[in-house]
């Protein structure tokens, strides 16, 4: 092959959220190599195993070319091959009549986790159609913390801004930057390398836990009982910052009451952390100087209480005077001037009579009623509105029973885009019944492969790869959290075979549903009216090498510092809000709690405590899964045992055991791993391909994906937002 064939082009990985800047060589439109952009001022050259193996992903044989459409019974693996035209065609018109008979309520959709600029651009077609029931992730990634300092701040997530020779104390808790966000964590080692002290909680003993000045090991699903004996020692000791609290904050005296609840000694029995190491972490975290926080998303999954993560999180911070102070966390906001998350999304397309038609709004008041949060937020943040819309997606456990009782209503279509909900979902065998149901009149895949979700659909699309789309971000892509923040990248090739990007697919879906003034003919163009008010183009942007932030990110009119109001909090007092008046008005209880899931009260047969989903830098959700780096490193779907416990059962490592918990069983693979407690187990999160289709378990889901035994059990579920259980559930093991 010529030199001259061969270019190399900068990219922007969308393999995970952390969006790295990469550089491509590409030769004959094909990319041969990925490698880190040592230029990249965000990213400095990182590169790790999911983007140096996303030219395989890409090119991976099992990927799908062309549209598919089922010929016999779901679930058979019989297919015709056809055209996107006839497959749009097909898809729209059933659409329409069943929007026009039912009413557009009962056409759905629901996506994966953030995968690509485009990723959620669905909710756009479905707000511009009339349905609320565009089903997100929200609920079980980092919607919940979020949520809790939105209900505290009036925004969030907070942003921890660690400074060498400032930070006195850095908390991770719950997070395994190390494999999970390692271009933030590098950005963070050189105030580690000085004297700021690194305190980690985590109930595994993590790599950061290997280098902590102090290092709790809660038992799992117990952390919110942790926190709050934080606030009780903070408290008690007078550790705070008193002037904070009277000038910015509202029902600190309240808080001190239901702090008070938590000692020390009593928190020490729920959570296996001895009282002394909770006041000592107490102390390390509300010193003199500055203290940053930084939360996972396990806090997220652990069900009833999800959202009281966040809330603990933002009264932390805030008491301890840690909020928008230098070295400790702040609140970016969103763009002044770029669109925001819901403009994005037309959610002004939506009338409100259908929006309190949103799957799970009579139950979560997050969803029933966000327009009341929507309003607070925009009156601290420049007037805008949409700001936390991606907090309000209809409830995915709600949809399967929409499905099948037609509670409460009968859900007929649903098209599911770069999500495996049988796989990924609790109660799976109820899902997997929902999606092979007669009652689903419609069932739609876009995805990059085949899997046990899109095997059951009448019509399965091809979905581009992130390397043949455009790149575009506003901080956490159309999430918009990080204040004055944009970059853009032109797509490293074109799409390739009939490959088809999530806007390209909506873009025609929505022309053929009388949308087309909607949606411009290209997605650079689309990303370019969200830029418009700011003054800039996406080729301006895209230009740029890294992203643009602060004034450059703002229409040349507001060069200056933010308006006054920027500096106001989103909540209904104007103040940060220890005691929720939001909640309260909600009817929820307005100040911050542990209680444990109803699933505990069948637990006295099941004395271990389950853990799911620890991430591998090797893999992000479903598609990395697919590449050889991930398969030698993963042949099986593995439990992690500690020794000592497996020693106690009777088995051997490589040996197939069940787990079992109150809400069903499956088989994974033994491996030894002595970095959870002795009593703690910890089962891969899903593994894919989990094994031959059959009409009768899909993929071998039901035998061996953990999410078989993760629980939406009312009574497991966060009453807030709806979260359900998938950390800190009883179990068992049999051989």
């Amino acid at each position: 092959m010529a030199d001259d064939d061969t270019v190399k082009k900068h990219a922007i990985c969308f393999a995970c959220a952390q969006q790295c800047g990469h550089i491509a060589v590409v030769r004959s439109g094909e990319v041969v190599r990925l490698m880190g952009d040592r230029q990249h001022p965000r990213t400095a050259g990182f590169i790790c195993p999911k983007g140096a193996q996303a030219p395989q992903l890409h090119n991976s044989p099992d990927r799908l070319h062309y549209p598919l459409k089922r010929r016999g019974a779901r679930g058979a693996g019989e297919w015709e091959r056809i055209s996107w035209d006839q497959a749009l065609d097909e898809i729209s018109a059933k659409i329409l009549a069943l929007a026009e008979t039912h009413g557009p309520e009962t056409i759905a959709h629901s996506f994966g986790t953030i995968r690509s600029s485009d990723c959620a651009i669905g909710t756009r077609f479905m707000n511009l159609l009339g349905s609320p029931n565009a089903v997100a992730q929200d609920k079980i990634c980092v919607g919940p913390t979020a949520l809790g300092e939105f209900l505290t701040y009036g925004f969030g997530p907070s942003l921890p801004a660690l400074e060498a020779g400032i930070t006195e104390c850095f908390v991770l808790w719950g997070s395994r930057p190390m494999q999970s966000a390692r271009p933030s964590w590098r950005s963070k080692e050189a105030a580690l390398a000085g004297d700021t002290r690194l305190l980690v909680i985590d109930s595994a003993r993590t790599e950061e836990a290997r280098r902590a000045d102090l290092w709790l090991q809660p038992r799992p699903g117990t952390d919110a009982a942790l926190g709050m004996a934080f606030l009780n020692a903070i408290i008690d000791a007078g550790r705070i910052d008193a002037d904070f609290i009277a000038r910015e904050t509202v029902g600190y005296a309240e808080l001190t009451e239901r702090a008070s609840e938590y000692s020390p000694e009593r928190v020490s029995a729920v959570t296996g952390v001895p009282a002394d190491d909770i006041r000592k972490a107490a102390y390390m975290m509300s010193g003199s100087g500055p203290t940053a926080f930084m939360a996972g998303n396990g806090l997220c999954q652990a069900g009833v209480t999800a959202v009281q993560h966040g809330r603990i999180l933002a009264c932390l911070i805030a008491i301890t005077g840690n909020l928008n102070r230098r070295g400790g966390n702040f609140l970016a906001g969103p763009p002044r001037d770029i669109l925001a998350n819901g403009e994005w999304m037309a959610t002004d397309a939506l009338p409100p009579a259908q929006r309190a038609k949103a799957l799970g709004a009579d139950r979560f008041a997050s969803i029933g009623q966000h327009d009341r949060l929507d309003e607070l937020v925009g009156r601290a943040w420049y007037g805008k509105r949409g700001v936390a819309h991606w907090l309000s997606s209809a409830h995915e456990p709600t949809l399967w029973e929409a499905i099948l009782v037609r509670d409460p209503y009968p859900v007929r279509a649903l098209i599911v885009q770069g999500h495996n909900p049988v796989g990924g979902s609790p109660d799976t065998a109820r899902v997997r019944e929902a999606l092979l149901s007669d009652k689903l009149e419609l069932l739609v895949a876009h995805d990059l492969f085949l899997n046990a979700t899109s095997a059951l659909a009448d019509y399965v699309l091809p979905a581009a790869h992130w390397m043949e789309k455009p790149y575009f971000s506003m901080g956490g892509a159309s999430l918009a959290w990080s204040g004055d923040y944009v970059e853009a990248n032109y797509a490293v090739i074109a799409p390739q075979f009939e490959h088809r990007s999530d806007y390209d697919f909506f873009r025609d879906l929505g022309w053929r549903c009388g949308q087309r003034e909607h949606w411009p003919e290209r997605a650079e163009e689309f990303f370019g009216q969200a830029l418009a008010p700011a003054g800039m183009s996406f080729d301006q942007v895209a230009a740029h090498h890294g992203p643009l932030s602060g004034a450059a990110a703002r229409h040349p009119d507001h060069a200056g510092p933010p308006a006054p109001s920027a500096t106001a909090y989103g909540t209904l007092s104007g103040k940060v809000e220890l005691r929720s008046g939001l909640l309260e008005e909600w009817g929820q209880d307005s100040l911050p709690y542990f209680r444990r899931p109803h699933i505990f009260e069948r637990a006295a047969a099941y004395p271990l405590i389950l853990v799911t989903g620890g991430r591998q830098i090797e893999g992000f959700h479903q598609s990395a899964q697919q590449t050889d780096a991930f398969r030698r490193k993963n042949p099986h779907p593995f439990v992690s045992l500690h020794p000592d416990l497996a020693g106690d059962l009777g088995v051997d490592e490589g040996q197939w055991v069940t787990i079992e918990t109150p809400v069903g069983h499956v088989r994974q693979m033994v491996r030894f791993d002595d970095r959870h407690q002795r009593d703690v187990v910890h089962a891969d999160r899903w593994w894919y391909p989990e094994g031959e289709a059959t009409p009768e378990d899909s993929f071998g889901v039901l035998a061996t994906s953990i999410n078989v035994c993760t629980s939406n059990d009312p009574g497991d579920v966060d009453p807030i937002m709806g979260s359900w259980l998938m950390r800190g559930l009883p179990c068992r093991i049999a051989r």
